[in-house]
């Protein structure tokens, strides 16, 4: 395997980038590329070296692996960007990726939490881009007020409502429990609010229309430990317009149980890693 770095041009700045090649004895056996996308505030490199150990995995694979820092983030140039202001710089690391592996006809993004979102605000600008054959979306991030407080509600409070722990805590004075049920009401009230989305929350609007204009295969995994992927999982099922999305045929859920939202575990990692490398390897 070979690892290069790149430098390229987004906006006037200059990103920098790592291409994974693999070896030459699989070149002529794969049409894929894989561009992986960076949330924030993270870097090429990834929460325990994720994006490093997926990249060289896929690259084992015969697949062409680039990822790289967005605007502000790692080595790259400008001031730091959100998610909802990289698509130019997604945009300038395919164009790059294109013109270093022209022979290559089928292109995957792969995105982790707002990087995922980040890919489907991508798709919703430019739905003409014809090599995009498959996204690879992982917890996505469509944090709104009500799932919010409702994923807390069901994910975290939940399961402090069944700790032994915390009813030590709290009949010792160690959590105070006015402030705790004041907040438990607060979210309650907030869950309640219609799941219509307001003008604060329209990126979750724009990444459904950048997944109903994508023709292609979509794969979503889901954390079981995460309350990331429990507010998408709430989302689906409280939205039916996110919920007939999802039902198409070519898009695929997956769960990995018990993972937390970074795969910080080296078993869920590779767990999460394998799911990728069979979703792309076909």
């Amino acid at each position: 395997m070979n690892e290069q770095g790149v430098i390229f041009n987004s906006n006037g700045k200059q990103l920098v980038g790592i291409e994974h090649l693999p070896e030459p004895i699989h070149q002529g056996q794969t049409n894929k590329g894989v561009i992986i996308v960076v949330g924030g505030p993270q870097t090429r490199v990834g929460s325990h070296r994720l994006f490093v150990h997926l990249a060289r995995a896929l690259a084992k694979q015969g697949i062409v692996v680039f990822r790289f820092d967005y605007s502000g983030a790692g080595d790259s140039e400008g001031a730091v960007s959100t998610f909802t202001e990289i698509q130019d710089d997604i945009e300038a690391a395919i164009h790059t990726f294109e013109q270093r592996h022209s022979d290559i006809t089928e292109l995957a993004l792969w995105g982790l939490c707002d990087a995922a979102s980040a890919i489907l605000l991508y798709l919703n600008e430019r739905p003409q881009q014809v090599k995009i054959k498959q996204v690879l979306l992982v917890n996505p991030w469509v944090r709104q007020r009500q799932t919010q407080a409702k994923a807390y509600l069901r994910s975290y409070y939940m399961k402090r409502f069944f700790s032994k722990a915390f009813w030590q805590k709290l009949l010792s004075g160690k959590v105070k429990a006015q402030s705790a049920f004041t907040e438990i009401q607060e979210f309650h009230q907030q869950s309640q609010n219609s799941n219509d989305i307001d003008m604060q929350d329209n990126f979750v609007t724009q990444m459904l229309q950048g997944l109903n204009q994508f023709s292609g295969t979509c794969d979503i995994l889901l954390s079981g430990n995460d309350l990331t992927a429990d507010e998408f999982k709430l989302l689906i099922k409280s939205n039916k317009h996110w919920r007939e999305a999802v039902a198409r045929a070519t898009i695929n859920q997956q769960i990995i149980s018990r993972a937390d939202h970074t795969f910080s575990q080296q078993d869920k990692q590779s767990q999460l890693i394998k799911l990728v490398c069979k979703a792309l390897v076909k």
